[in-house]
């Protein structure tokens, strides 16, 4: 039997600490230049929108090129990309900088879900996934309280510098560390395998193995969103895209809001890394319940949670100010982005790997990729203009009756 290492694995919390609290920090530095809520929007529009094709382009070159090689591109890329942030000083070039980031950290995505495959035995696959998964939050958090600390003292751009020479040292042990590959396998084995999937999803929620065509959109016609029981999966997916609509539209500007409503750097990362921490309770007790509750169910309770967790933080960033604003962030943003956000992430998944399961495979995903993809850029790029327009807290309570509306769709399929 082949002795496989996996010594690897320590290398994703350094990658995450460094691009985990990344947009929460540009979104600072963006405010803190003068720039407005459009500006982000415009910033992290651009991103979602580059996620897209960097997404078919790393996907394709993950059949052609070795683990290896496609991660320290990858590696190497995002330490660039973080230089060439800690440098910006204009708008222009935080989004050149944040675009570049999308597109080289996006390479590694795969061929990490492909070396655990590698590294591991079928029968172990599940449990290297979760220690995949596990270390990736980790890191995630360890970079949101390290930017939380470091905020009180340095700039944000000294700080995005200090990410970066991690990043770059973070390189240089990969050479050492990575190893080289023992098995080719094809990316569709991703398919055949419940946690595989689920943490290809949670890193980057766009799998394009396959390309769909405008034939595959007729699942959406309105003859069949009338019928049952076919109407159940573009149902679905309709209820999926307001759920991606809704988070482009309040995640895009949340941590601006927090700054614009009286909270200092330090504070508003600590929302956010408060969040990352509940999220990360979230998805291991939802592990433990997903397989003995009905997926449609969680799903429609969560977004009630997430839901009505919006509209408090709109209602509160429309009358607080300062300690109220921090206080209400506490509470309720874990709610949303920790608890709610892993059941239904959780439960939604499931649903679709059900479909993929079943299904056309390639046709399901590409379509599931390509809507996801649009329904995060329109979300972001209307939270900028609703936001400036109206205010904060108008679009926060849009993005929750968003949810509402998804949340009732669910709780139709499951009456269905």
């Amino acid at each position: 039997m082949i002795k496989r290492d996996t010594k690897w694995l320590y290398l994703t919390l350094p990658y995450n600490a460094t691009i985990g609290p990344i947009s929460t920090l540009i979104t600072l530095q963006i405010i803190s230049l003068g720039g407005n809520a459009i500006d982000v929007a415009y910033v992290i529009s651009l991103g979602n929108l580059i996620l897209i094709p960097s997404s078919i382009f790393w996907g394709f070159r993950a059949d052609k090129m070795s683990r290896k090689k496609q991660i320290l591109i990858s590696f190497s890329g995002t330490t660039v990309s973080l230089l060439l942030l800690s440098y910006s000083r204009n708008l222009s070039l935080i989004a050149l900088g944040y675009s570049l980031l999308i597109f080289t950290s996006t390479a590694s995505t795969t061929p990490f879900n492909l070396l655990v495959m590698e590294s591991a035995e079928k029968k172990e696959w599940g449990s290297l996934f979760s220690r995949f998964s596990l270390f990736s939050s980790i890191g995630t958090l360890i970079g949101l309280l390290l930017s939380t600390f470091l905020v009180i003292y340095l700039r944000i751009f000294q700080i995005i510098f200090i990410l970066a020479l991690i990043m770059g040292i973070t390189t240089a042990i990969s050479v050492k560390i990575l190893p080289n590959p023992i098995i080719t396998f094809e990316r569709t084995a991703i398919l055949h395998h419940r946690e595989s999937f689920f943490t290809r999803l949670l890193h980057l929620p766009l799998m394009f193995l396959h390309l769909p065509n405008p034939h595959n959109f007729k699942l959406f016609r309105l003859s069949r969103l009338l019928r049952k029981p076919i109407n159940y999966i573009p149902l679905l997916y309709i209820a999926i895209i307001i759920f991606y609509i809704s988070s482009g539209i309040f995640n895009t500007v949340y941590p601006a809001s927090l700054y614009v409503k009286g909270l200092d750097k330090s504070e508003a990362l600590l929302v956010i890394t408060i969040g990352m921490v509940f999220q990360i309770v979230g998805f291991r007790v939802v592990e433990r319940i997903i397989s003995e509750k009905n997926e449609t169910d969680l799903a429609h309770k969560s977004l009630l949670l997430r839901g009505t967790s919006y509209i408090v933080l709109g209602i509160g960033a429309l009358l607080f100010n300062g300690f109220g604003i921090l206080l209400l962030g506490i509470i309720f943003y874990p709610l949303a982005a920790g608890i709610a956000f892993a059941i239904f992430y959780s439960a939604s998944n499931t649903l679709i790997f059900k479909i993929v399961g079943e299904r056309s495979q390639g046709k399901n995903l590409g379509v599931y990729s390509t809507v996801v993809g649009i329904s995060l850029f329109i979300g972001s790029l209307l939270s900028g203009y609703i936001t400036h327009y109206l205010s904060y807290g108008i679009d926060f309570i849009i993005a929750g009756i968003l949810l509402y509306v998804s949340s009732l769709i669910f709780r139709y399929l499951e009456e269905g």
